[in-house]
């Protein structure tokens, strides 16, 4: 039984072995994605603090300014007092300074951290591919649990640096495996969970007897009433949901369309808040109001799910553990490599006995 779980062990990680190194290594990167992303472009994503913040009708104001003509479909507010106001506008992502309304700049295509999160979810190849990338997670939950089983009889945890390079390597993948193993799991079970979240999460809501919450709802249209401002629309979404502050508006995209303003507790476990609330635009009543303080029962489990994997549950200490966490599945891969490779050279360059001469 033994031999069959090492067999299976090994030739698992080495067919799966590339794909298990790109999401280590891309997942240990983003996990500080908006860090990275703020140090990277501090032009484009910092407004000095001074004053008062423009409001978002002023900051739609200088957009159209800008852009006249061009439909304006998302607008992000500042999450922090150093933000920006970022708009959506023909597929291109403008940055407004938070305090002049200012233009800093504009992004398009796909920046090296949205390609490294493309890559992390699907491998840049589209939504097939991320099933494959849930397989692989099926594969790492394996390649951990029998991991586990082989270490036991040995138990060896610690390192002889001073050893030959494969007795070594052996230490190294043993120790940092088992110190890493409950950490390996929880990656791999919540980021296969994400990957196949359209078979998880509707088995999810069905066991807990909960339903998902719906984020589309139509305005009665008013023949001659005016639309309310985005501004109002903000308020009105902050009656409806307090102690939540709005993060970004969607503007509604025609007469009978909706405002749908994102919205953040304080303790929310991720930057983008998991609460939203839709305003009618002539009449500015709340239709529909989704707050991550009392979601249903599946619903919570997709928010908590989601946070572990990317280490957002607990802030920093959380997102340096998954991190780390996520570069030991790459020593893990490469130390197997290397031992399987020292031992199959051994075993090429091992000589022949010489045949008996007959005497």
């Amino acid at each position: 039984m033994r031999k069959l779980i090492l067999n299976l062990h090994l030739y698992t990680a080495l067919v799966a072995g590339l794909f298990v190194i790109i999401l280590g290594i891309t997942g240990s990167i983003l996990a500080f994605e908006d860090d990275l992303d703020r140090i990277s472009n501090q032009k484009l994503l910092y407004s000095e603090p001074k004053g008062k913040m423009i409001s978002a009708v002023s900051a739609l104001d200088r957009l159209h300014g800008a852009y006249p003509g061009q439909r304006i479909a998302v607008l992000r507010l500042p999450s922090r007092r150093d933000g920006v106001f970022i708009a959506a506008v023909r597929g291109v992502q403008v940055y407004l300074d938070a305090y002049s309304g200012e233009i800093h700049g504009t992004r398009s295509g796909v920046s090296l951290l949205q390609s490294i999160h493309n890559m992390h979810l699907r491998l840049m190849m589209g939504k097939p591919a991320g099933t494959f990338v849930g397989v692989v997670g099926i594969v790492i939950i394996f390649l951990v649990l029998s991991g586990i089983y082989l270490w036991w009889p040995l138990k060896r945890s610690t390192v002889k640096f001073g050893a030959p390079a494969r007795r070594a390597s052996f230490d190294i993948h043993n120790t940092v495996g088992i110190y890493s193993a409950a950490f390996l799991l929880i990656l791999a079970i919540t980021g296969t969970a994400v990957a196949f979240d359209d078979t998880v999460f509707p088995w999810v809501y069905k066991v807990t007897n909960s339903t998902p919450p719906k984020r589309s709802a139509p305005s009665t249209v008013q023949p001659g009433a005016p639309a309310i401002t985005p501004d109002e629309a903000l308020r009105a979404a902050s009656d409806a949901l307090p102690g939540a502050a709005p993060i970004a508006v969607l503007l509604p995209p025609n007469p009978k369309g909706s405002f749908v303003i994102a919205m953040h507790f304080p303790e929310d476990l991720t930057p983008g808040g998991r609460s939203w609330v839709i305003i009618d635009q002539y009449s500015g009543k709340a239709l529909s109001v989704e707050s991550s303080r009392n979601p249903p029962a599946g619903t919570r489990v997709e928010i908590v799910n989601r946070a572990i994997h990317t280490g957002d549950i607990f802030g920093y200490p959380s997102k340096i553990l998954m991190s780390l966490a996520s570069l030991m599945l790459v020593v893990q891969v490469i130390t197997g490599y290397w031992m399987w490779w020292k031992k199959l050279r051994s075993g090429r360059e091992t000589p022949q006995k010489a045949p008996a001469v007959a005497r």
